[in-house]
């Protein structure tokens, strides 16, 4: 084989290879996540995760497509880490984000988890009119799924049944 022709085959392989770029490694799972592949998304986001820091631009772009793939393959550590990261990272911690993750959550149903982060979220941007909206439309779901350990929960954070 050529020289030329060996640089070529290289140069066509070294994309199977996998990217070492954490914006390529964010968009792979963005898309990931798009088409349904909660796995594949999570794995990518993880790889980008571990070439940024916090202060990177992709950091919290990653982070967050992380805590919605982990949101369709374990709830429970989606809510607990989201909440770390949250209270870790408060500047690049948006209302949009708790928005995001309570709205995964709804949708799968999880309320339980969803009232952690609307109350944290809430917490964290008390005069928000994002975040009351979030609120209402958390107690909503918790009132028609007719959840009693949602309704339980919202009672005991003063949500319903008091006067906040």
């Amino acid at each position: 084989m050529r020289p030329s022709c060996l640089l070529f085959a290289l140069l066509l392989l070294l994309p199977a290879c996998g990217s070492s770029d954490p914006r390529a490694l964010t968009d792979e799972g963005s898309s990931a996540l798009a088409t349904g592949d909660a796995s594949a998304a999570a794995a990518s986001f993880e790889k980008a995760l571990a070439l940024l820091k916090p202060g990177d631009p992709d950091f919290a772009r990653a982070s967050m497509g992380r805590f919605q793939a982990l949101v369709r393959l374990d709830p429970a550590r989606a809510s607990t880490e989201f909440l770390a990261y949250a209270k870790a990272n408060p500047a690049s911690t948006s209302e949009g984000d708790f928005g995001t993750l309570v709205g995964e959550f709804l949708r799968r149903d999880r309320t339980v988890e969803a009232i952690d982060v609307m109350d944290a979220g809430v917490k964290a941007f008390p005069k928000s009119e994002a975040m009351l909206a979030i609120r209402a439309k958390v107690e909503e779901q918790a009132k028609s799924a007719k959840d009693p350990a949602a309704m339980q929960k919202l009672k005991g954070l003063g949500y319903i049944g008091g006067d906040k």
